[in-house]
């Protein structure tokens, strides 16, 4: 995938694109090798070339062929230095935490860690801290959570991202997202509501939706190929014309619509095909997402090609002609497994980058 700075170097020469997010996309694609005994950590990386920005990334850590080797305090390709590490902990399923600064709060309050149905997802792999939460505990959490993080109130929080997938039917999801507005409002938030889930896409739920306020719908695509082999069933059953159809009638409802999609898991024309028809009733950018294998038969999931780092780079310069005219681009707080860090199409993106 990547050899060395050098070869890194190379690549930047070659594609015209900055050679830290080469590195940070072989990285991610990777994985690492660890002594440190956990199959996914996450924690800050400062890259040795860009010492003064933090970054922030989930990383696979099982992976005995990478160049790349991680400890408590370096990351290393090929044994030699590239980055120092920082704060790096288990990656478990936690009830929230902050992206942005304290922008962005995801919310894990439907037990995320329960939901195991798709191949590539490393759930299985993670313990839990995310609990179900009912009314008064949203309350009680999001007071507490302003009170540890020295904030007033949170009236500074410009979205609350309900990141989950066991939701198993539309009203289920409906209940619980009013009462997490209930309980932003009570805590002086009127911020984004997003939503990242397969089962709201009725016309009836999308209008209960835009009742909610300002919200923020994104569809859980991942794939377009090999659905019912690789999705769990209530993501499968969803085709990508009704997904589009979906977004479609989101956006006319004035709800901010965008989705989720791994990059690495279909073939690289099925998958430009795809997307250029998502473009038109997308108005956020995507989160694009490095596939991950974690384990021996999530390897197996990869797309032909998508173990060379020249795969990665080519269908990073066909998504951004696909985006080019949009003005939508990518923000690393928001995908710490993007093909986007410090550059898009040339132009220098701007942080926060944790």
């Amino acid at each position: 995938m990547l050899d060395s700075l050098r070869h890194a170097d190379q690549l930047a020469r070659d594609w015209k694109i900055n050679s830290e997010d080469i590195l940070l996309i072989a990285l991610n694609s990777c994985g690492a090798r660890s002594s440190l005994g956990k199959p996914r950590m996450r924690f800050r990386l400062r890259l040795d070339s860009r010492p003064d920005q933090p970054l922030y990334l989930i990383l696979s850590l099982g992976n005995r062929q990478s160049p790349f080797e991680v400890d408590q305090h370096q990351l290393r390709l090929n044994g030699v230095q590239v980055g120092t590490v920082e704060g790096i902990e288990d990656d478990d399923a936690v009830l929230g935490y902050w992206r942005g600064g304290r922008r962005v709060l995801t919310l894990n309050s439907n037990t995320r860690s329960q939901c195991t149905g798709c191949v590539f997802c490393p759930n299985t792999l993670e313990d839990a801290s995310d609990p179900r939460l009912r009314a008064p505990d949203l309350h009680a959490y999001f007071s507490t959570l302003a009170c540890e993080s020295g904030l007033p109130d949170l009236g500074g929080v410009e979205a609350v991202t309900v990141c989950t997938g066991c939701f198993l039917y539309e009203d289920l999801a409906l209940e619980h997202l009013r009462l997490v507005r209930e309980a932003m409002s009570a805590n002086d938030c009127n911020g984004t509501l997003q939503f990242l889930s397969s089962v709201l896409t009725t016309p009836q739920g999308l209008d209960a939706a835009a009742a909610i306020g300002p919200f923020h719908l994104t569809l859980t695509a991942e794939c377009f190929t090999r659905r019912d082999l690789v999705l769990k069933e209530s993501k499968a059953r969803l085709t990508p014309p009704q997904m589009i159809a979906t977004l479609a009638a989101a956006k006319d409802r004035g709800i901010a619509t965008n989705f989720t999609y791994i990059v690495g898991m279909d073939d690289a024309n099925a998958s430009i095909e795809g997307l250029a028809a998502f473009v038109p009733v997308t108005t956020a950018f995507p989160g694009f997402q490095i596939y991950q294998a974690h384990t021996p038969l999530m390897e197996l999931q990869r797309a032909t090609g998508s173990d060379q780092i020249q795969w990665h780079l080519a269908m990073r310069t066909r998504i951004e002609e696909l985006f080019a005219d949009t003005g939508l681009r990518p923000a690393w707080f928001r995908n710490y497994r993007s093909l986007w860090c410090f550059t898009f199409a040339g132009q220098e993106l701007e942080g926060p980058w944790i």
